[in-house]
Order: structure tokens, then C-alpha cells, then sequence
């Protein structure tokens, strides 16, 4: 006969709780709300008005967000011309592996590439001005970046050609294309599709617009130089080629108009043949410059059909999106204070409050 031994009580574990000790805890928690409410209401209160004053003081002007969606298709090679430019010692098929892919995302904010766009002038409200002057008027940069330096915010770049500039028009055009180069956004727009974001956001409307219009376009110029860049140079040794041709068969009709003047007038028969000696040279030029031309021309409709085709599928919208800054300083004052009551609160209870017994 075997024998069990009760326990009258089930031991609990030392790293859990009964159900007595989560309801003292529980009425801890109410009495240390109830007791320090006062301060639970007035630090998120304050906290939160500190930071709406700071929001009110610290205004942080409207952006406006233009954007532009583009395709960039490539060009074609004109058959037969490969040929030709390979006589010549040049490959006239563009590199295309160096705007392909992230290559091309790069190129677009490259240093060049905005300098480029900068020195355009624009029109603005009736009177043309250079796009870097209007930027340093409208972008904020004199109230940000140059805030301490009423230098800079006096400039204005008299001229566009930058191989003039002096030192420090050149330190103040590296900074406005940093600053401009860090507000534009280019990425494709989908991963299953070839088109093409180009985007800003700027704190003035007519800016943004102008900003993202006119560096697509510079986009396209410079893109379509670089393709070009070997077709181009065969067209300007075949142009080269055509006017010395030119100017050679000038000289040897005017010999020959020469000769037979002179053989008209004396009928001997060594005048003759010179006579047909020049006409059959001068012939010959005639055929070389013909062919030289009808090569460079063939070269010019080379080029057109290589530059890539940049297609606009959306313009910017007008008028634009306005992005306005949230109160973040509000929210962020409303939740400090709230954590700083909570730790009084806590250590108030743990250092004031009388444990609360509760009878079976």
C-alpha cells in the first residue's frame, strides 16, 4: 500500500508573480497616478508649448515639389557609315556603357552637369537673367548657408562663361551646385519600367519649375555631345578634307581656264596637250570633292540618327505640390515632458509610497 503526500499549498517560482502581488503592483501604479497627476498634466503641457514656440519662432518656409518624367531612347547607327569612320582611324558606335544603368543617374547630378544648367539664362517676369543669380535670390541659401556672410549675399556672377571666373565666384558657384545638387532627386520610376524621374524641392515655386525644366534639357545637351563626341570629330576631318579639296580645285580651274585662253590664241600642238593635261586634273578634283562632301553629308545624317531621343512623359505640374513642415517641435516637447513626469513618478513612488496589502 502506497502512500501520497499532500501539499496543503502550491509553491510559486521565484521569477514569477501571484496573483496577489499583480494586483498590489496594479493599485501601486493607480495610487502613484492618482497622487502625481498634477505633474502627469502639466510637463507634457509645457513640454508642448515650448516646442509650438519654438515651431512658431523657428518658421520653416513651404517647398515646392516639381517634377519631370522622361524616357531616354537611343539613337540608331546609320549603316554602312561604320566603315567609313573606321578609314579614318575612328569608331563612330558611342561608349554607351558610360550612361548606362547608375552611370547615367550619376551623370545627371555630376559637377558639369550643374554648372552647365547655373549658367543658363533665363527669363523672369519679362527681364533675362542667369539661373545661378535668380537661385541665389530665391533658394534660401542667403538666410541658411550664408547667414553670417552678407559678402556672398550682396553677389551676383556678372557673366556666364565660367573659364573667367575669379577665385571666388568659383568658391560661391561650388557652393550653390552642392546645395542644388543635394535638393534633386533622378530615379527610374519603376523597376518595370524604362521611364525616367527627374525631381526638386525648392522653397520657391518658380524656381523648382525652371530648376527641373532646364536641367533636363542640359541633361540632353550634354548626354547627346558625349555620345556624339566620335561622330562629330570624323565630320570635322571629312568637312576639313572637302574645303582643301576645295580650295585645290579653286586653284587648278583657274590654271586650266588659263591654259585654254592661252592655247585658243596659239595653235601649237604642245599648248593643246597641256591644256588636256589640266583639264583631266582638274576633273579628278572635281570627283574627290564631290565624294568628300557627299561623305560628310552622309556623317551629318549619322549624327542625327545617333543622338538619343530624351521623350517627356510628364511635365511639372501647375501649379505645383506645397510640402509643409510639420510641428514637430510640438510633438517632440509634448513627449518629453511626458517621460520626465513619468520618471518623477517613478521614483517618487518607489522612494514615498507605503506598500498596499491586500487581505485574502
Amino acid at each position: 500500500m502506497s502512500t501520497t503526500t499532500l501539499h496543503p499549498q502550491q509553491q510559486v517560482p521565484e521569477d514569477e508573480l501571484t496573483p496577489k502581488e499583480v494586483i498590489e503592483k496594479v493599485l501601486v501604479v493607480k495610487t502613484a497616478i492618482l497622487r502625481n497627476w498634477k505633474m502627469l498634466l502639466l510637463l507634457p503641457i509645457l513640454g508642448f508649448g515650448i516646442g509650438y514656440a519654438l515651431d512658431a519662432y523657428i518658421k520653416t518656409p513651404n517647398t515646392y515639389e516639381a517634377e519631370v518624367v522622361f524616357n531616354l531612347g537611343g539613337g540608331s547607327q546609320a549603316s554602312g557609315l561604320g566603315d567609313m569612320a573606321g578609314l579614318l582611324g575612328l569608331g563612330s558606335a558611342p561608349d554607351a556603357n558610360i550612361f548606362t544603368g547608375e552611370n547615367f543617374f550619376y551623370f545627371v547630378k555630376s559637377r558639369p552637369v550643374l554648372e552647365r544648367n547655373l549658367m543658363k539664362e533665363v527669363e523672369i517676369n519679362g527681364q533675362k537673367m542667369i539661373l545661378a543669380n535668380f537661385y541665389i535670390d530665391s533658394s534660401g541659401i542667403k538666410t541658411k548657408e550664408w547667414e553670417e556672410n552678407p559678402d556672398n549675399q550682396k553677389f551676383h556672377f556678372p557673366h556666364n562663361d565660367i573659364k573667367k571666373f575669379d577665385m571666388r565666384s568659383r568658391m560661391i558657384l561650388n557652393e550653390i551646385v552642392k546645395k542644388a545638387g543635394g535638393s534633386t532627386e533622378i530615379a527610374a520610376l519603376d523597376r518595370k519600367s524604362s521611364f525616367i524621374s527627374l525631381s526638386t524641392s525648392m522653397e520657391n515655386g518658380t524656381l523648382a519649375g525652371l530648376w527641373v525644366t532646364k536641367l533636363l534639357e542640359t541633361v540632353e545637351e550634354m548626354y547627346t555631345e558625349n555620345q556624339t563626341q566620335k561622330t562629330r570629330k570624323t565630320l570635322r576631318l571629312l568637312q576639313h578634307r572637302a574645303d582643301s579639296l576645295a580650295a585645290v580645285l579653286g586653284i587648278a580651274e583657274h590654271k586650266l581656264a588659263r591654259q585654254l585662253d592661252y592655247s585658243a590664241q596659239i595653235m601649237l600642238p604642245e599648248a593643246k596637250v597641256s591644256a588636256s593635261s589640266m583639264e583631266r586634273k582638274s576633273s579628278f578634283l572635281q570627283t574627290l570633292y564631290y565624294e568628300a562632301m557627299a561623305n560628310a553629308e552622309k556623317m551629318r545624317v549619322s549624327l542625327v540618327r545617333e543622338a538619343p531621343l530624351f521623350t517627356e512623359i510628364e511635365g511639372i505640374k501647375v501649379p505645383l505640390d506645397i510640402k509643409a513642415e510639420d510641428k514637430r517641435n510640438a510633438k517632440i516637447g509634448a513627449l518629453v515632458g511626458l517621460m520626465l513626469a513619468l520618471i518623477f513618478t517613478y521614483f517618487r513612488t518607489i522612494f514615498s509610497t507605503p506598500k498596499v496589502e491586500v487581505r485574502a
